[in-house]
């Protein structure tokens, strides 16, 4: 008996959730882990939920708990392709806010990953290379086709080395290539290098072959990046709200902010009005957030205030939280006390 003919409707093309990959390569000392978590930080100010962080090096991750808290996945070897589809997988159940994985060098070369799966496949196909690759390769494709349809954000990690060339009977200099193979550094969205002693500043472009083949900063991600500055919390922020649909997201850093829930804003405390430093520590971007919930536990009315209350820049930064997420809270506590 034949299956029923399968229908494929074209409609107009409109905006949604996307999947959002990013990819940050570079040596040690370029501050990939901090980076990532950073970015990861914004994202979860529109998405709320955890920060999760798949660490394949000995928990060397968790130094940077004390600066932003995230929960810790310890991922010990076999670094299979599987095994790395199943660790990001058995996340999803708790609706993180982002996956990090830290660092997926280790797909490739680390111990029982793509390469030492090939070398051990090499003895069971009576010495035959080529046929050698047919499941690590046939591995590593369903671990891709997995991440890509994961619509929760996903960093990766890749360590780098510096490779040279012989171009005309010359070896040049290529720049930093990930230890990782192009077919998955090109399924990602977004990749930069992250130099020795970058400090967080990636490099988006390139005269070097390499580093230029490597970088990817498609246009509609380009708003969002100013060259110079540091992967922060603000771009992880508009990462996540393009990610979500929202075609007029922008980078808090690049442009000024709009009011969401209030009309204009008052001069608080430690905020003269102007944007000059007032008196009084500042508050950290968690406490002023944690500031906004509380507010919307209490209604719409309260969520107005504080959010009136907020410095200019802040505003900026945590726009999307509060529609995403403190404008809903609001709205359900105005509703529980009607009924």
């Amino acid at each position: 008996m034949n299956a029923p003919m399968r229908i494929f409707a074209a409609k107009p093309a409109t905006r949604g959730e996307e999947p959002l990959l990013i990819g940050l390569v570079g040596p040690p000392g370029g501050g990939k882990t901090l980076s990532a978590l950073r970015l990861a930080r914004g994202i979860q100010s529109v998405r709320g939920g955890d920060i999760v962080l798949i660490d394949t090096e000995s928990g060397r991750s968790r130094k940077y708990c004390g600066q932003i808290p995230f929960h810790h996945v310890e991922f010990a070897p076999p670094f299979t392709s599987p095994d790395f589809l199943a660790a990001i997988q058995q996340q999803l159940g708790r609706n993180p806010a982002c996956i990090i994985v830290d660092s997926m060098s280790d797909e490739h070369e680390g111990e029982g990953g793509y390469l030492e799966f090939h070398d051990a496949e090499v003895g069971r196909v009576r010495g035959n290379e080529w046929a050698a690759w047919a499941k690590p390769k046939a591995a590593r494709k369903r671990l891709i086709t997995g991440l890509l349809q994961i619509k929760v954000p996903l960093i990766f990690t890749f360590r780098a080395r510096e490779k040279t060339q012989q171009v005309d009977r010359k070896v040049i200099n290529i720049g930093w290539q990930p230890v990782a193979p192009l077919e998955i550094i090109h399924a990602l969205d977004l990749t930069c290098i992250l130099p020795p002693k970058a400090d967080g500043v990636p490099v988006w472009r390139s005269d070097k072959i390499g580093e230029d083949f490597v970088i990817k900063l498609p246009n509609f991600l380009q708003p969002f990046i100013k060259e110079g500055q540091p992967l922060s919390e603000e771009m992880g922020s508009a990462f996540a709200s393009w990610a979500l649909g929202n075609s007029g997201a922008t980078n808090p850093a690049l442009e000024g902010p709009e009011p969401v829930v209030g009309d204009t804003h008052r001069p608080h405390v430690g905020d003269s009005g102007d944007g000059s430093a007032g008196s009084g520590p500042a508050k950290t971007f968690e406490e002023h957030d944690a500031d906004l919930a509380a507010a919307a536990s209490q209604g719409m009315e309260a969520l107005r205030t504080a959010w009136n209350d907020l410095p200019k820049d802040v505003k900026a930064t945590l726009k999307a939280a509060v529609e995403r997420r403190h404008k809903p809270t609001a709205q359900a506590a105005d509703a529980g006390r009607a009924r």
